[in-house]
Formats: structure tokens, sequence, C-alpha cells
């Protein structure tokens, strides 16, 4: 049986989130890809820090890019942007290079006008797009994690 890299991310993420985040709470939402093809959720978690709300979505993948059609949640996402203390977007791990971005919400909406149709790594680099790496430290597969960078996350990001 194949190891589900991307359910073990999660856990570690939950856990790596309540670690370094101050007074903070998080939830995992139902994960509905048992067969339930009508249900989805806005995120994977809804995490709490006062005076933010974080809609975050986990992803992680190999590679270089991420596509953007892999985020299927964005329509419930970018319904949040704009509401005073809400922080939405995506945690991508980019398991070949040991990296963990944040890409807010508005990002993926600007790539997406931009005509493009993937995150790429090197937009890290690149002033155009609004990324955020989150600063992380490698263990034997997985990444410790501080996402209390989160926090400084400013509205619409």
């Amino acid at each position: 049986m194949a190891l589900n890299r991307g359910k073990q991310f999660e856990v570690k993420f939950k856990q790596d989130f309540l670690d370094t985040v101050p007074n903070s709470t998080i939830d995992r939402l139902y994960d509905s890809v048992s067969g339930y093809k009508f249900i989805s959720n806005i995120s994977d978690y809804i995490g709490y820090s006062y005076p933010l709300i974080f809609y975050l979505e986990c992803k992680s993948h190999l590679g270089n890019t991420f596509p953007l059609s892999n985020l299927t949640q964005y329509d419930k996402l970018i319904s949040k942007v704009g509401i005073k203390g809400v922080r939405t977007g995506v945690i991508i791990w980019f398991i070949d290079h040991d990296k963990v971005l944040y890409v807010p919400i508005s990002t993926i909406t600007k790539l997406k006008s931009d005509g493009k149709k993937s995150v790429n790594i090197k937009y890290l680099n690149d002033d155009t797009y609004k990324i955020i790496e989150i600063p992380s430290t490698k263990k034997r597969v997985f990444l410790d994690s501080d996402y209390s960078i989160l926090l400084n996350l400013e509205e619409g990001e």
C-alpha cells in the first residue's frame, strides 16, 4: 500500500499550526473524498488566532509547479476575500524542493487573470506575485514549519 504523503502533511500542518501560532485553534473539516461527489468544503482547515480567522487549503505536490486546476475550492475561498480579519489561502508543500509556501487566494486570482495555469516555485522570488515561504526545518521526511508568520498577513492575503 502506497503512503499518502498529502494526508500525512495535513496532520503535520495541523500540529505545527497549533505549536507555532500562539493562542490558536484549528479544525479539520470533514474530508468528503470518499464518494460524496456533491459535498465540498470551503477548505481543509479553519484556524483562529485573535483577531484572525484562516481558511486554509493544504496541498502537497511533486515537481516545480502546482496546477491551479487542482484547487477545486477556489470559488468558495474567493468568497471570503474582503472580510475584515479573514485570511484565505493555500499551503503548498513542494516536496522535491523541501519548501512550504503560503499562497493567498488573491495571488491565485492574479495568476489566473495573468493567464497562468499553475503556481511555479520560481514565483517565490518574483515580486509580481505575493507568495510567502513558511520558515521550515527539514526533518527525515517532513518539515517542521513555523506558521506564526501568517499572523503578519495583511487584509486580502
